[in-house]
């Protein structure tokens, strides 16, 4: 283990508030909130290089937002199952395209897994969402939601369908 170093700083009352309340799986002193932090900040500026990790910094991320919307919902009554989705699946897709990219020495070879990789990831997150459109009214805050931004995409893939049965 590297040697530590004891530092002392001074922090606001707003900022000791914070420290307090934040909350981070296994810190419980702020010495160990704080090296989550400062963990954390690491990362971000020199990128995470494993989906994994990424994903998991992208939870983290969200979670303070999805935490006081779940919240929210609670006091409602209602919730969105698109909403929920989207919290749920945008981390894993984004920690893909972050942490998946080939890099500069890649080939074609992986630009192809990398795009076939993406392209699973976005149409089955598309195929969920038309399976929010089953129902009527829809699982969303507003019930006709799925019935409206539905309408012209099915009307799009009517007219691939029809391009594509005609060859043309």
């Amino acid at each position: 283990m590297p040697k530590s170093i004891p530092i002392s700083v001074r922090l606001s009352d707003d900022d000791v508030a914070f420290l307090a309340s934040y909350e981070v799986q296994g810190a419980r002193t702020p010495s160990d909130k704080l090296r989550e932090i400062l963990k954390a900040a690491r990362e971000r500026e020199e990128g995470v290089q494993d989906v994994s990790s990424c994903e998991d910094l992208l939870r983290s991320m969200a979670r303070p937002a999805e935490k006081g919307l779940r919240q929210l919902q609670r006091e409602a009554g209602i919730r969105s199952d698109l909403v929920i989705k989207l919290y749920e699946r945008l981390p894993e897709m984004f920690a893909e395209l972050v942490a998946s990219a080939p890099g500069p020495t890649g080939d074609e070879n992986e630009l192809r897994r990398f795009e076939a990789d993406l392209s699973a990831e976005l149409f089955s997150l598309i195929e969920e969402i038309f399976d929010l459109g089953l129902t009527s009214p829809s699982r969303t805050y507003d019930p006709e939601l799925m019935d409206r931004r539905l309408k012209p995409i099915l009307e799009i893939a009517r007219i691939l369908d029809q391009r594509r049965q005609s060859g043309t």
